[in-house]
């Protein structure tokens, strides 16, 4: 049932779409490689007449046929709410791209700056969607089927995952252009800094009363 309430959890997951879409776009432009699991999109936006945002789009809807086949309890309300809006997510990341094209300094520091600004707005987009609490993103969604059919812990199931994705990335990387390309100085701090900034962002937003937008 949408109620107001619903409708701005809605919204807030949304923002958080936006936020995680431009830190990534944000991140990626400093050409210091990208997000563990933005590596597939990079390479392939790179070698084809596609977006980033289209590529992270199409890995989206494989995450969602992946988690029905390891959750195997068929199509779920769930998994058409991830179907439904796994499509924004792409859309930010292109307008991301499109927000940070004049981004950009020869600078390496402010390329670091940059780089862990992206990082934090990224993280920002994770922590509101969390905070939403009306669906998780097919990424995260696949890891909670993984973890439940074997399990395992969130948090380790969550690191194989983005490993494995990764090594795909740098798989047709190296077949595309005969070198690695997308891991770098940016995969290491995304990696390393994002569960950090979120629970930054969790310290400091805990203190809003928002229990009435649960109730």
């Amino acid at each position: 049932m949408f109620n107001k309430k619903n409708i701005l959890r809605y919204l807030i997951f949304l923002l958080g779409l936006f936020f995680a879409g431009f830190g990534i776009a944000l991140s990626t432009k400093m050409g210091l490689g990208t997000t563990p699991i933005s590596v597939i999109p990079l390479v392939l936006s790179i070698k084809l007449p596609i977006s980033f945002g289209m590529v992270a789009n199409a890995m989206a809807l494989a995450f969602v046929l992946i988690e029905i086949l390891v959750q195997r309890k068929g199509f779920t309300k769930d998994l058409l709410m991830q179907i439904i809006l796994a499509p924004f997510f792409g859309f930010f990341i292109d307008l991301g791209f499109f927000l940070v094209k004049n981004f950009g300094t020869a600078n390496f520091i402010g390329q670091i700056t940059l780089l862990i600004i992206g990082c934090m707005t990224m993280a920002l987009g994770v922590y509101f969607q969390i905070r939403a609490n009306v669906i998780v993103n097919p990424i995260e969604g696949l890891v909670l089927a993984i973890a439940e059919r074997t399990r395992k812990k969130f948090s380790n199931v969550k690191i194989g995952v983005d490993v494995s994705v990764m090594l795909v990335g740098v798989v047709l990387s190296v077949i595309a252009f005969g070198e690695v390309r997308g891991v770098g100085i940016t995969t290491i701090v995304v990696a390393l800094g994002t569960g950090y900034f979120i629970k930054i962002f969790k310290n400091i937003f805990d203190r809003l009363s928002l229990v009435w937008l649960y109730e």
